[in-house]
């Protein structure tokens, strides 16, 4: 929902990261997947990720779901879209029981 067009329109995932870089955010490190269209760039991205170069990325569900392996350094996740599945949310979760101080929220309460 909401998703960036690249053509001035308001968005919510232009609105997050430029909030997010009003906080200090670098931009170069925060990521939309929808600007990663091919498998080469994407592998690119998800390297990036996982070297914590890009520390944020954002994208829906169908197109940074299952088979998105970038958990390594995953300390949150946050799912926005209505409605979510708790597969969904299944990367992170393994991931958390790696690490024990991963956090999952809906919409800013916390579900596990």
């Amino acid at each position: 929902m909401s998703t960036p067009k690249g053509d001035g329109t308001f968005n919510v995932y232009d609105d997050v990261r430029n909030k997010l870089v009003a906080r200090g955010i670098p931009k170069e490190e925060i990521a939309f997947i929808h600007e990663y269209n091919t498998e080469t760039k994407k592998a690119d991205l998800f390297a990036k990720v996982r070297a914590g170069q890009v520390r944020i990325l954002m994208g829906s569900t169908p197109k940074l779901g299952a088979g998105t392996n970038v958990q390594d350094r995953l300390i949150a996740l946050h799912h926005l879209d209505c409605p979510w599945k708790p597969s969904d949310v299944g990367r992170i979760l393994r991931t958390f029981k790696i690490k024990k101080n991963v956090e999952v929220t809906d919409n800013g309460k916390i579900i596990i």
